[in-house]
């Protein structure tokens, strides 16, 4: 399956909040904390090959996830590979931790963390579940995302999708690097 992705920075959250309810009136947001730990290779640059590899803890559920390259110049759509690890004798703190040391144990070492409070929602629009989710990511501020998941026939009517719903919500500037290559930048992680 592919992930096809719009970000964009957020001034304002009330803006879109207002413009949401015109595209879908009465959206209901839920809430999580998220901290996401970032993955290096032991052999390969994902920098380089534009990959990614993270476990996430989210609401007490640990997820393993690759991301592959991004597949245009417009969007972050990338195929996403995702496990979710549970085990029902364990916290999440555990699982996560032992996940972690599994792929240290294996030469890959940690890239770097990024927390944030997550809203999200789900709607149709146009025939196609949507789902939209405003990020506050520590040192890094406000961000909302677009997403959608597709087969690969269908990437680029998804990526049509978005964008005009991306202008139905009046949302410019897209930003396709990633959080955690965003607090890299910034020196911080």
């Amino acid at each position: 399956m592919i992930e096809v992705e719009l970000k964009f920075p957020l001034a304002d959250r009330n803006t879109l909040l207002t413009a949401l309810d015109r595209v879908h009136p009465g959206l209901s947001f839920q809430q999580r904390q998220e901290t996401d730990e970032y993955f290096q290779h032991p052999c390969r640059d994902f920098k380089v090959t534009d990959e990614a590899l993270r476990i996430r803890l989210s609401g007490g559920v640990v997820e393993l996830t690759w991301k592959g390259p991004r597949l245009d110049s417009r969007t972050k759509s990338r195929e996403e590979l995702e496990l979710t690890v549970n085990e029902l004798v364990e916290t999440s703190d555990l699982r996560r931790n032992r996940l972690r040391e599994i792929l240290l144990a294996l030469g890959f070492s940690s890239a770097g963390l990024v927390h944030k409070t997550r809203h999200t929602a789900q709607f149709f629009f146009h025939q196609r579940l949507v789902q939209v989710s405003i990020d506050e990511v520590e040192e890094l501020g406000l961000y909302v995302e677009l997403e959608t998941i597709c087969n690969p026939s269908e990437r680029e009517g998804a990526t049509e999708l978005l964008l005009r719903l991306a202008e139905r919500l009046e949302l410019t500037g897209t930003e396709r690097r990633s959080y955690i290559a965003l607090l890299l930048e910034r020196g911080q992680s």
